[in-house]
Protein backbone atom coordinates (compact mmCIF):
# COMPACT_ATOMS: atom_id res chain seq x y z
CA UNK A 1 0.00 0.00 0.00
CA UNK A 2 2.56 2.25 1.07
CA UNK A 3 4.80 1.98 -2.40
CA UNK A 4 1.38 2.06 -4.48
CA UNK A 5 0.78 5.53 -2.88
CA UNK A 6 4.26 6.85 -2.85
CA UNK A 7 4.46 5.98 -6.84
CA UNK A 8 0.99 7.63 -7.31
CA UNK A 9 2.69 10.71 -5.37
CA UNK A 10 5.15 11.19 -7.54
CA UNK A 11 3.51 10.62 -10.53
CA UNK A 12 1.34 13.47 -9.55
CA UNK A 13 4.56 15.49 -8.81
CA UNK A 14 3.90 14.82 -4.43
CA UNK A 15 5.92 15.28 -2.25
CA UNK A 16 8.87 12.56 -1.80
CA UNK A 17 10.50 14.14 1.01
CA UNK A 18 9.25 14.82 4.47
CA UNK A 19 10.01 16.24 7.81
CA UNK A 20 9.18 14.07 10.85
CA UNK A 21 8.10 15.54 14.63
CA UNK A 22 8.83 12.45 16.99
CA UNK A 23 11.47 11.95 19.64
CA UNK A 24 14.82 12.03 20.20
CA UNK A 25 15.26 8.72 21.06
CA UNK A 26 13.01 7.45 18.54
CA UNK A 27 15.00 9.22 15.64
CA UNK A 28 17.38 6.43 14.42
CA UNK A 29 14.14 4.24 13.23
CA UNK A 30 12.27 6.91 11.78
CA UNK A 31 15.26 7.48 9.17
CA UNK A 32 15.74 3.87 8.64
CA UNK A 33 12.27 3.72 6.99
CA UNK A 34 9.84 5.66 4.92
CA UNK A 35 6.78 6.80 6.07
CA UNK A 36 2.66 5.99 6.06
CA UNK A 37 3.07 7.70 2.63
CA UNK A 38 6.27 6.46 1.25
CA UNK A 39 7.94 9.50 1.72
CA UNK A 40 11.75 9.83 2.67
CA UNK A 41 12.20 11.59 6.20
CA UNK A 42 15.52 13.46 5.94
CA UNK A 43 14.48 16.00 9.06
CA UNK A 44 13.49 15.23 12.03
CA UNK A 45 11.93 17.69 14.72
CA UNK A 46 12.62 16.38 18.77
CA UNK A 47 9.24 17.33 20.66
CA UNK A 48 9.59 19.00 23.74
CA UNK A 49 12.94 17.69 25.11
CA UNK A 50 12.80 17.20 28.93
CA UNK A 51 16.21 15.30 29.68
CA UNK A 52 15.74 15.09 33.32
CA UNK A 53 15.20 11.70 34.29
CA UNK A 54 12.14 12.67 37.50
CA UNK A 55 11.66 9.23 37.54
CA UNK A 56 15.67 8.66 38.96
CA UNK A 57 14.96 11.83 40.79
CA UNK A 58 11.92 10.44 43.02
CA UNK A 59 13.53 6.96 43.41
CA UNK A 60 16.30 8.87 45.32
CA UNK A 61 14.16 11.11 47.08
CA UNK A 62 12.30 8.03 48.14
CA UNK A 63 15.58 6.41 49.04
CA UNK A 64 16.23 9.04 51.35
CA UNK A 65 13.36 10.14 52.74
CA UNK A 66 12.50 6.41 53.27
CA UNK A 67 15.78 6.07 54.75
CA UNK A 68 16.17 8.65 57.32
CA UNK A 69 12.51 7.07 58.37
CA UNK A 70 13.51 3.77 59.07
CA UNK A 71 16.86 4.72 60.89
CA UNK A 72 15.41 7.47 62.63
CA UNK A 73 12.61 5.44 64.23
CA UNK A 74 14.62 2.28 64.71
CA UNK A 75 17.74 4.61 65.95
CA UNK A 76 20.02 2.89 63.66
CA UNK A 77 22.01 5.83 62.47
CA UNK A 78 23.99 3.15 59.57
CA UNK A 79 20.92 2.55 58.06
CA UNK A 80 19.49 6.56 57.50
CA UNK A 81 23.35 7.26 56.01
CA UNK A 82 23.17 4.29 53.73
CA UNK A 83 19.71 5.00 52.18
CA UNK A 84 21.01 9.02 52.06
CA UNK A 85 23.64 7.66 50.17
CA UNK A 86 21.86 5.48 47.62
CA UNK A 87 19.04 8.37 47.63
CA UNK A 88 21.45 10.92 46.27
CA UNK A 89 23.30 8.24 44.03
CA UNK A 90 20.18 8.25 42.15
CA UNK A 91 19.43 11.54 42.03
CA UNK A 92 23.07 12.44 40.46
CA UNK A 93 21.85 10.04 37.73
CA UNK A 94 18.60 11.66 37.17
CA UNK A 95 20.24 15.15 36.77
CA UNK A 96 23.55 13.78 35.02
CA UNK A 97 21.32 12.77 32.10
CA UNK A 98 20.11 16.27 31.18
CA UNK A 99 23.77 16.88 30.79
CA UNK A 100 24.46 14.92 27.63
CA UNK A 101 23.37 13.63 24.16
CA UNK A 102 23.18 11.09 21.93
CA UNK A 103 23.06 11.78 18.28
CA UNK A 104 22.30 8.50 16.14
CA UNK A 105 24.84 7.22 13.62
CA UNK A 106 24.06 9.51 10.40
CA UNK A 107 22.98 12.27 11.50
CA UNK A 108 23.86 15.59 12.04
CA UNK A 109 21.55 17.39 14.68
CA UNK A 110 21.50 21.08 15.01
CA UNK A 111 21.51 23.12 18.61
CA UNK A 112 19.50 25.99 19.49
CA UNK A 113 19.69 28.03 22.80
CA UNK A 114 16.45 30.49 23.40
CA UNK A 115 15.25 29.15 19.96
CA UNK A 116 19.10 30.68 18.27
CA UNK A 117 20.63 28.28 16.54
CA UNK A 118 24.09 27.80 18.52
CA UNK A 119 26.03 25.15 16.13
CA UNK A 120 26.40 21.19 14.52
CA UNK A 121 27.41 18.23 15.93
CA UNK A 122 27.25 14.88 14.35
CA UNK A 123 26.45 11.60 15.60
CA UNK A 124 27.50 10.40 18.89
CA UNK A 125 27.61 10.87 22.76
CA UNK A 126 27.99 15.28 23.42
CA UNK A 127 28.00 16.91 26.76
CA UNK A 128 25.16 19.61 26.25
CA UNK A 129 24.19 21.71 29.20
CA UNK A 130 20.04 21.14 30.07
CA UNK A 131 19.54 24.64 28.37
CA UNK A 132 20.64 23.77 25.04
CA UNK A 133 18.11 21.56 23.36
CA UNK A 134 18.26 19.58 19.74
CA UNK A 135 16.06 21.80 17.20
CA UNK A 136 16.50 19.21 14.30
CA UNK A 137 17.80 16.32 13.05
CA UNK A 138 19.12 15.98 9.91
CA UNK A 139 20.14 12.61 7.67
CA UNK A 140 23.57 12.16 6.52
CA UNK A 141 22.79 9.87 4.09
CA UNK A 142 22.55 9.65 0.79
CA UNK A 143 18.90 10.35 -0.58
CA UNK A 144 17.38 8.80 -3.51
CA UNK A 145 14.77 10.97 -5.59
CA UNK A 146 12.37 10.44 -8.58
CA UNK A 147 12.09 12.65 -10.90
CA UNK A 148 9.84 11.89 -13.85
CA UNK A 149 8.82 13.64 -16.70
CA UNK A 150 5.72 13.59 -18.93
CA UNK A 151 5.41 14.42 -22.24
CA UNK A 152 8.43 16.49 -22.69
CA UNK A 153 8.87 18.00 -26.20
CA UNK A 154 11.91 16.46 -28.39
CA UNK A 155 12.83 18.51 -31.21
CA UNK A 156 10.64 17.71 -33.64
CA UNK A 157 7.72 17.88 -30.99
CA UNK A 158 7.16 14.71 -29.90
CA UNK A 159 6.18 13.90 -26.52
CA UNK A 160 8.37 11.77 -24.95
CA UNK A 161 8.55 10.46 -21.16
CA UNK A 162 11.90 10.62 -18.70
CA UNK A 163 11.94 8.46 -15.51
CA UNK A 164 15.25 10.00 -13.73
CA UNK A 165 17.11 8.60 -10.25
CA UNK A 166 18.86 11.33 -8.94
CA UNK A 167 20.99 10.38 -5.19
CA UNK A 168 21.76 13.45 -3.02
CA UNK A 169 23.10 14.85 0.58
CA UNK A 170 22.56 17.35 2.91
CA UNK A 171 26.55 18.20 3.06
CA UNK A 172 24.64 21.66 5.15
CA UNK A 173 22.20 21.18 7.52
CA UNK A 174 21.65 24.38 8.76
CA UNK A 175 21.73 26.23 5.25
CA UNK A 176 19.44 23.12 4.33
CA UNK A 177 16.60 23.62 7.59
CA UNK A 178 16.81 27.39 7.89
CA UNK A 179 17.37 28.15 3.93
CA UNK A 180 14.44 26.25 2.75
CA UNK A 181 13.38 23.41 5.01
CA UNK A 182 12.27 19.44 3.85
CA UNK A 183 9.34 20.15 2.18
CA UNK A 184 10.40 23.48 0.14
CA UNK A 185 13.56 21.72 -1.08
CA UNK A 186 11.03 19.18 -2.29
CA UNK A 187 8.90 21.72 -4.76
CA UNK A 188 12.17 23.55 -5.76
CA UNK A 189 13.92 20.35 -6.59
CA UNK A 190 11.24 19.10 -8.61
CA UNK A 191 10.73 21.59 -10.82
CA UNK A 192 14.64 22.20 -11.26
CA UNK A 193 14.61 18.45 -12.48
CA UNK A 194 11.74 19.01 -14.95
CA UNK A 195 13.46 22.13 -16.13
CA UNK A 196 16.56 20.78 -16.43
CA UNK A 197 15.10 17.17 -18.12
CA UNK A 198 12.89 19.34 -20.03
CA UNK A 199 15.93 21.32 -21.96
CA UNK A 200 17.71 18.03 -22.45
CA UNK A 201 14.72 16.19 -24.20
CA UNK A 202 14.59 19.67 -26.18
CA UNK A 203 17.74 18.85 -27.84
CA UNK A 204 17.03 15.86 -29.01
CA UNK A 205 14.77 14.24 -32.20
CA UNK A 206 12.36 11.32 -31.12
CA UNK A 207 14.39 9.04 -32.65
CA UNK A 208 17.19 9.24 -29.88
CA UNK A 209 15.00 9.73 -26.67
CA UNK A 210 15.80 5.63 -26.34
CA UNK A 211 18.95 6.53 -26.39
CA UNK A 212 19.14 9.21 -23.24
CA UNK A 213 18.79 6.01 -21.34
CA UNK A 214 22.43 5.39 -22.05
CA UNK A 215 23.88 9.56 -22.84
CA UNK A 216 26.54 10.44 -20.20
CA UNK A 217 24.83 12.55 -17.37
CA UNK A 218 27.51 14.53 -15.91
CA UNK A 219 26.37 17.83 -17.85
CA UNK A 220 22.61 17.28 -16.21
CA UNK A 221 24.44 16.62 -12.84
CA UNK A 222 26.25 20.39 -12.82
CA UNK A 223 23.30 22.01 -13.89
CA UNK A 224 21.30 20.61 -10.70
CA UNK A 225 23.89 20.70 -8.54
CA UNK A 226 24.35 24.56 -9.40
CA UNK A 227 20.51 25.31 -8.07
CA UNK A 228 20.74 23.59 -5.27
CA UNK A 229 24.22 24.45 -3.91
CA UNK A 230 23.06 27.26 -2.36
CA UNK A 231 20.42 25.09 -0.02
CA UNK A 232 23.50 22.94 1.17
CA UNK A 233 22.77 19.97 -0.91
CA UNK A 234 24.70 17.96 -2.95
CA UNK A 235 24.06 15.89 -6.34
CA UNK A 236 26.08 12.14 -6.59
CA UNK A 237 24.17 10.43 -9.24
CA UNK A 238 21.72 11.09 -11.71
CA UNK A 239 20.81 8.29 -14.07
CA UNK A 240 17.76 8.39 -16.56
CA UNK A 241 16.14 4.70 -16.14
CA UNK A 242 13.62 4.99 -18.93
CA UNK A 243 12.92 7.54 -22.02
CA UNK A 244 10.71 6.28 -24.54
CA UNK A 245 8.35 8.27 -26.97
CA UNK A 246 4.43 7.83 -26.37
CA UNK A 247 2.83 4.80 -27.03
CA UNK A 248 0.77 6.04 -29.95
CA UNK A 249 3.99 7.36 -31.69
CA UNK A 250 5.84 4.45 -31.13
CA UNK A 251 2.91 2.45 -33.17
CA UNK A 252 3.20 4.76 -35.83
CA UNK A 253 7.30 4.43 -35.96
CA UNK A 254 7.08 0.98 -36.59
CA UNK A 255 4.55 1.59 -39.15
CA UNK A 256 6.77 3.36 -40.60
CA UNK A 257 9.96 1.32 -40.24
CA UNK A 258 7.64 -1.77 -41.48
CA UNK A 259 6.65 0.41 -44.70
CA UNK A 260 10.56 1.43 -45.03
CA UNK A 261 11.69 -1.83 -44.79
CA UNK A 262 9.32 -3.48 -47.11
CA UNK A 263 9.98 -0.85 -50.01
CA UNK A 264 13.89 -2.01 -49.07
CA UNK A 265 13.09 -4.95 -49.49
CA UNK A 266 10.82 -4.26 -53.46
CA UNK A 267 13.69 -2.01 -54.02
CA UNK A 268 15.96 -4.86 -53.62
CA UNK A 269 14.31 -6.86 -55.26
CA UNK A 270 13.71 -4.75 -58.26
CA UNK A 271 17.26 -4.01 -58.55
CA UNK A 272 18.03 -7.86 -58.29
CA UNK A 273 15.98 -8.16 -61.21
CA UNK A 274 17.30 -5.34 -62.97
CA UNK A 275 21.04 -6.62 -62.54
CA UNK A 276 19.63 -10.30 -64.00
CA UNK A 277 18.16 -8.52 -66.62
CA UNK A 278 21.45 -6.38 -67.93
CA UNK A 279 23.43 -9.41 -66.93
CA UNK A 280 21.34 -11.96 -69.15
CA UNK A 281 21.28 -8.87 -72.41
CA UNK A 282 25.28 -8.38 -71.89
CA UNK A 283 25.68 -12.20 -71.91
CA UNK A 284 23.32 -12.19 -75.31
CA UNK A 285 25.04 -9.11 -76.58
CA UNK A 286 28.63 -11.08 -75.97
CA UNK A 287 27.02 -14.39 -77.75
CA UNK A 288 25.98 -11.83 -80.67
CA UNK A 289 29.38 -10.29 -80.62
CA UNK A 290 31.40 -13.75 -80.94
CA UNK A 291 29.01 -14.78 -83.74
CA UNK A 292 29.67 -11.81 -85.09
CA UNK A 293 33.28 -11.85 -84.77
CA UNK A 294 33.25 -15.44 -86.01
CA UNK A 295 31.52 -14.60 -89.40
CA UNK A 296 33.56 -12.22 -89.94
CA UNK A 297 36.43 -14.67 -89.35
CA UNK A 298 35.37 -17.17 -91.63
CA UNK A 299 34.23 -14.58 -94.17
CA UNK A 300 37.79 -13.05 -93.79
CA UNK A 301 39.30 -16.87 -94.55
CA UNK A 302 36.70 -17.23 -97.23
CA UNK A 303 38.11 -14.07 -98.98
CA UNK A 304 41.62 -14.92 -98.69
CA UNK A 305 40.92 -18.31 -99.98
CA UNK A 306 38.96 -16.37 -103.09
CA UNK A 307 41.59 -14.33 -103.31
CA UNK A 308 44.66 -17.59 -103.60
CA UNK A 309 41.81 -18.69 -105.99
CA UNK A 310 42.21 -16.21 -108.06
CA UNK A 311 45.86 -15.50 -107.50
CA UNK A 312 46.33 -19.09 -108.81
CA UNK A 313 44.19 -18.51 -111.87
CA UNK A 314 45.86 -15.76 -112.01
CA UNK A 315 49.61 -17.78 -112.54
CA UNK A 316 47.99 -20.54 -114.64
CA UNK A 317 46.72 -17.71 -117.21
CA UNK A 318 49.78 -16.44 -117.32
CA UNK A 319 51.70 -19.75 -117.53
CA UNK A 320 49.63 -20.48 -120.37
CA UNK A 321 49.91 -17.32 -122.23
CA UNK A 322 53.55 -17.81 -122.03
CA UNK A 323 53.47 -21.43 -123.13
CA UNK A 324 50.80 -20.35 -126.27
CA UNK A 325 52.86 -17.34 -126.56
CA UNK A 326 56.39 -19.89 -127.37
CA UNK A 327 54.45 -22.46 -129.08
CA UNK A 328 53.32 -19.74 -131.68
CA UNK A 329 56.52 -18.50 -132.07
CA UNK A 330 58.22 -21.95 -132.57
CA UNK A 331 55.36 -22.50 -135.72
CA UNK A 332 56.35 -19.45 -137.02
CA UNK A 333 60.41 -20.68 -136.31
CA UNK A 334 59.75 -24.19 -138.13
CA UNK A 335 56.23 -25.23 -139.65
CA UNK A 336 57.46 -28.37 -140.45
CA UNK A 337 57.83 -29.60 -136.84
CA UNK A 338 54.57 -28.17 -136.22
CA UNK A 339 52.93 -30.33 -138.86
CA UNK A 340 54.58 -33.30 -137.27
CA UNK A 341 53.64 -32.47 -133.89
CA UNK A 342 50.00 -32.58 -135.28
CA UNK A 343 50.44 -35.77 -137.13
CA UNK A 344 51.74 -37.09 -133.95
CA UNK A 345 48.56 -36.34 -132.02
CA UNK A 346 46.68 -37.76 -134.91
CA UNK A 347 48.62 -41.30 -134.80
CA UNK A 348 48.43 -41.21 -130.58
CA UNK A 349 44.61 -41.13 -130.96
CA UNK A 350 44.40 -43.50 -133.86
CA UNK A 351 46.71 -45.97 -131.69
CA UNK A 352 44.41 -45.38 -128.72
CA UNK A 353 41.17 -46.26 -130.72
CA UNK A 354 42.90 -49.00 -132.25
CA UNK A 355 43.80 -50.57 -129.05
CA UNK A 356 40.09 -50.15 -127.96
CA UNK A 357 38.29 -52.99 -129.58
CA UNK A 358 34.88 -51.14 -128.04
CA UNK A 359 35.28 -48.23 -130.16
CA UNK A 360 31.90 -47.02 -131.77
CA UNK A 361 32.12 -44.62 -134.83
CA UNK A 362 28.58 -43.22 -134.95
CA UNK A 363 28.40 -43.29 -138.66
CA UNK A 364 25.07 -42.29 -140.74
CA UNK A 365 24.15 -45.24 -143.79
CA UNK A 366 25.88 -48.67 -144.86
CA UNK A 367 28.32 -46.71 -146.92
CA UNK A 368 29.40 -45.24 -143.70
CA UNK A 369 29.54 -48.24 -142.01
CA UNK A 370 31.88 -49.90 -144.56
CA UNK A 371 33.96 -47.18 -144.42
CA UNK A 372 34.39 -46.98 -141.08
CA UNK A 373 35.44 -50.27 -140.64
CA UNK A 374 38.01 -49.25 -143.60
CA UNK A 375 38.99 -46.63 -141.58
CA UNK A 376 39.94 -48.87 -138.41
CA UNK A 377 42.00 -50.92 -140.56
CA UNK A 378 44.35 -48.37 -142.20
CA UNK A 379 44.11 -46.48 -138.63
CA UNK A 380 45.67 -50.06 -137.44
CA UNK A 381 48.15 -50.44 -140.09
CA UNK A 382 49.01 -47.05 -139.62
CA UNK A 383 50.00 -46.89 -136.02
CA UNK A 384 52.10 -49.82 -137.01
CA UNK A 385 53.68 -48.35 -139.97
CA UNK A 386 56.63 -45.80 -139.33
CA UNK A 387 55.28 -41.76 -140.56
CA UNK A 388 58.07 -39.66 -141.85
CA UNK A 389 61.89 -40.61 -140.03
CA UNK A 390 59.41 -41.92 -137.32
CA UNK A 391 58.93 -45.62 -136.49
CA UNK A 392 57.33 -47.37 -134.18
CA UNK A 393 59.09 -49.78 -131.63
CA UNK A 394 57.98 -53.23 -130.66
CA UNK A 395 55.40 -52.01 -128.28
CA UNK A 396 53.47 -49.21 -131.01
CA UNK A 397 55.56 -46.43 -129.65
CA UNK A 398 56.50 -43.90 -132.47
CA UNK A 399 60.04 -43.28 -132.27
CA UNK A 400 61.49 -40.23 -134.02
CA UNK A 401 64.12 -40.80 -136.63
CA UNK A 402 65.20 -37.46 -136.98
CA UNK A 403 63.89 -34.01 -138.48
CA UNK A 404 63.15 -30.93 -136.53
CA UNK A 405 63.05 -31.65 -132.90
CA UNK A 406 59.01 -31.34 -131.92
CA UNK A 407 57.56 -28.69 -129.64
CA UNK A 408 56.23 -29.92 -126.48
CA UNK A 409 53.01 -30.35 -125.92
CA UNK A 410 51.06 -29.02 -122.62
CA UNK A 411 47.48 -29.37 -121.48
CA UNK A 412 45.86 -26.42 -121.77
CA UNK A 413 45.07 -24.61 -118.58
CA UNK A 414 41.24 -25.07 -117.24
Amino acid sequence: MANAAYSNQVAQGISQLAQVKAALEEASEIFGRKDEAGRTPIVVVPKRQNRIRWGLIIFGLFIVGGGVFVGGTAGNAGLASLAAFFGVLFILFGLLRALYIQVPEGVNALLARGGKHIGTVGAGLHFVPPWVVVSHLVTRREVPYDAPVKEAPTKDNVRAAVDTSITFMVTDPYRFVYGISATGFDQVFQAACQDALRSMVRLVTSDQVNDLARQETAGLRESLSADVEQYGVTITKINITDARPPADFLQSQEARQLAVLQRAEQAEKQALAQRRQADQEALARQQVVARVEREREELQVQVQQAEARRRIAELDAEAEAVRLLRVEEGLRKNPLAAQRELQLAQFEVARALASNSRAVLQVGGADDLVRAFVMREVLHDAAQAPVGGATADGNGKVVDQGGPEPVERRPAAR
